[in-house]
């Protein structure tokens, strides 16, 4: 339930009034929605460092000397699972004891990566991927598609920054529940817009949109096999799937290959739509996700999708 206007004023009143540190608590974050919660909550009380830079693929990441460098003075790493922290994780916090691990999926309800296309094979590695082990059957580390999750791991968030800056404890705390209330109000609007086309199912390469099919009633139908782009009987599979499912709109994000999506659109006489799950302004993109999909899909009137 959204917090009543008069309260959620007096809270933020209190907040401000909570003394800020000398010098701002340094933390980090996997990728960039999380800069945004922890910006939304702590303010220039916490200074973020934010490891996959826009561009960069969440799979295949690598941190360059500089950024390790500058790990070192960090009290807290938010992780998400993502696949990078599997092979950096332990080589990261080795040398640095101090560095609390915050596993902010933690306890959360995980749904599994979907099995790629059986048929056909996979072909050449898919841009940017250094690796071509098997992600099917794992965790699927993109939680924050939904923003019920996202608003439970933005109080973990203000949780472990009031312990670890207890005089900022209320302030923290304040920002959290406007921002907790703010995505539940997103996850409302998104599941009316998205309710005519409940059922929908849409393309994209990386299945990085799982979360936010399932918590709108949609499909994702994943053209990636395992990090792989799929060969041609693989290729034809994903058209023939789509075709069964009528699809009409391929999702195409700038970290991974589009030679695939743009195929399979071309076949399916489907919608091109640039989704990109790790874009910073993570409310106003979500928003403009579910527009284009609502479109898309047949919600809204045609047109040019912004």
């Amino acid at each position: 339930m959204p917090l009543k206007p008069f309260l959620l004023c007096a809270l933020l009143c209190l907040a401000w009034s909570a003394p800020v540190a000398a010098q701002p608590l340094q933390v980090v974050v996997s990728v960039l929605p999380q800069q945004y919660w922890v910006e939304r909550i702590a303010g220039p009380r916490v200074a973020v460092l934010t490891l996959v830079q826009p561009g960069d693929n969440e799979a295949t990441y690598s941190p360059g000397p500089a950024t390790l460098a500058a790990l070192d003075g960090a009290r807290a790493w938010f992780t998400m699972g993502v696949h990078f922290e599997l092979a950096w994780l332990e080589r990261i916090t080795r040398d640095r004891p101090g560095l609390e691990i915050v596993p902010l999926y933690a306890g959360l309800p995980l749904r599994r990566v979907e099995a790629g296309i059986a048929a056909g094979g996979a072909g050449a590695p898919a841009q940017g991927r250094a690796h071509d082990h098997d992600h099917e059957g794992m965790p699927d580390p993109h939680t924050w598609t939904d923003p019920r999750l996202a608003a439970r791991m933005v109080q973990r968030i203000a949780e472990t920054l009031a312990r670890l800056d207890p005089a900022s404890a209320e302030f923290y705390a304040a920002r959290s529940l406007a921002l907790q209330d703010e995505l539940l109000e997103l996850h409302d609007e998104i599941a009316a817009r998205l309710a005519p086309v409940h059922g929908g199912t849409f393309v994209v390469f990386h299945p990085s949109w799982g979360y936010f099919a399932d918590a709108y009633g949609l499909h994702q139908l994943p053209i990636e096999i395992s990090g792989r782009e799929p060969g041609p009987r693989g290729l034809a599979e994903v058209i023939r799937r789509g075709r069964a499912a009528g699809v009409r709109v391929v999702f195409v994000q700038q970290q991974f290959s589009q030679r695939s999506a743009l195929a399979v659109a071309e076949a399916l006489d489907a919608r091109i739509v640039e989704a990109d799950p790790l874009a910073l302004d993570y409310i106003d993109n979500l928003r403009a996700v579910s527009m284009r999909m609502a479109q898309a899909l047949g919600a809204e009137p045609g047109g040019a999708l912004k």
